[in-house]
């Protein structure tokens, strides 16, 4: 029997969290100091976001309630760390994953409650969420 067109959509929704998760490995040794250096942004940032990722990747695809708690965690992780970035480039890319987590997770809180019309951002949060994940690796791996 095929899932409901409200469970593949959270399937979809998953599997971008998911590239995400991997993207988020990046961890420079941190600089101390009185400014926030680049590295040391990078690797707060890699510990909260790769933690709070982990949590999403673990999420059951088919149970879109579940996807859009994991969903809503993975925004409110974000909202947590983004006082703690005082590195401007660092905050802004945080601040963009932010912003999408904040769309993928009324979306998947949409599709939960079986309102497919809700999920009418997830092109915007998906790119979003790419864009940031793309202006990590660039800013943190090098």
């Amino acid at each position: 029997m095929p899932a409901p067109r409200s469970a593949r959509i959270v399937g979809a929704l998953l599997a971008v969290g998911s590239v995400t998760v991997f993207g988020a490995a990046c961890a420079p040794e941190p600089s101390r100091g009185e400014n926030q250096t680049v590295a040391s942004a990078c690797t707060a940032v890699a510990d909260t976001v790769g933690d709070a990722m982990a949590v999403f990747a673990e999420t059951d695809a088919a149970d879109p309630s579940a996807a859009a708690t994991a969903t809503a965690d993975v925004s409110a992780q974000l909202t947590t760390l983004a006082p703690s970035v005082r590195n401007p480039d660092v905050a802004a890319i945080v601040a963009d994953l932010r912003s999408g987590f904040d769309v993928l997770a009324t979306a998947t809180a949409a599709a939960a409650g079986g309102d497919l019309d809700g999920v009418s951002g997830l092109g915007d949060a998906t790119d979003r969420i790419r864009a940031g994940v793309s202006e990590y690796h660039d800013l943190c791996a090098g």
